[in-house]
């Protein structure tokens, strides 16, 4: 996948191109219902797959004080388009004059450099100075322009629309398992292998502590995880998400007790996957009695993964 960050200068590439816009914040299903038709169409017709994104987010420059915590990384939405085939992905810097810029003339700007012959977005996402610009604005455009403009419908799961609004409400609510459902995929925390305090290795569940890097924190508490220290395939355990209430820590950080494998991961950038909650982190009166209650997680990690299959690909 080539990245850039503006329309001019694109590298050579097989016309025609095929191209969506939008945020794609989480990348859930309805995001790639709407990119594997962009992807089938290029493939289709043996052109390219492009994708025109905003970074940052267009609310953390507009409206700060309402700007979403974000569900992925940079370096995670991009390895998921990678993976999912996506050749093209240009990334606009999205700045008080960017944001100034009127929704035809953005249009412009993208067919002048892009050249698509199709282009796909939601149905409901708008564009351009004050969110101008629509599906109709495009329709209005595409003859003018030499593309195709179509609306891709939201998906709907349990009769309500997929939205990374509604994920987001059920990371921190702790409805894992229905964000994963949403997502197709589970949640992914990323960072810095740190040195601990060793207090895992004392209770007889040694673990690698993470730096957090996302923006997005799920509910406290220990959830069904596996990490992705770049082999296939992941390796399961069992996570920690929280302050560690017991031992009076306040700083939020993420455990992960690995069932199998992981030696020497200090300083190593990984991803743990989170793919069911088991309990709210809580605070124990002895520790005996928090060590009880690591071996029931991991018993109930052991009987998720004895049906789950860890290959990478599948979670990307």
């Amino acid at each position: 996948m080539i990245v850039l960050d503006r329309f001019e200068n694109i590298p050579l590439h097989s016309p025609p191109v095929i191209a969506t816009i939008g945020n794609f914040d989480g990348l859930h299903r309805g995001h790639k219902r709407l990119l594997r038709k962009v992807l089938s169409r290029a493939r289709e017709e043996g052109g390219t797959s492009a994708l025109v994104t905003f970074e940052p987010h267009p609310l953390k420059v507009l409206h700060p004080e309402a700007a979403p915590a974000l569900i992925l990384t940079l370096s995670q939405k991009r390895d998921i388009l990678a993976y999912l085939g996506l050749q093209l992905l240009i990334e606009i810097p999205f700045d008080q004059k960017f944001a100034s810029m009127e929704a035809d003339e953005f249009v412009r700007a993208l067919a002048k450099g892009l050249s698509p012959s199709e282009i796909y977005i939601g149905e409901d996402f708008r564009f351009g100075r004050q969110r101008r610009g629509d599906i109709e604005l495009l329709r209005s455009l595409q003859d003018e322009l030499g593309f195709k403009a179509e609306a891709i419908p939201k998906l709907q799961v349990d009769g309500s629309d997929v939205s990374s609004t509604r994920i987001r409400g059920l990371l921190v609510a702790g409805r894992m398992e229905e964000a994963v459902r949403l997502l197709g995929r589970p949640y992914i925390i990323e960072g810095v292998v740190r040195h601990g305090d060793a207090r895992g290795a004392t209770l007889g569940f040694p673990t690698a502590n993470l730096s957090i890097e996302n923006e997005l924190i799920p509910a406290h508490g220990v959830y069904v995880a596996a990490v992705d220290i770049g082999d296939n395939p992941l390796l399961p355990g069992v996570a920690n998400l929280g302050v560690r209430p017991t031992f009076g820590q306040t700083q939020v950080a993420v455990e992960v007790h690995l069932l199998r494998g992981g030696k020497d991961l200090y300083g190593k950038k990984i991803r743990c996957f989170f793919f069911q909650f088991l309990r709210p982190e809580m605070k124990f009166p002895s520790v005996e009695a928090l060590k009880e209650a690591i071996a029931s997680d991991v018993a109930a990690a052991h009987s998720f993964f004895a049906t789950n299959s860890l290959q990478r690909r599948m979670f990307y």
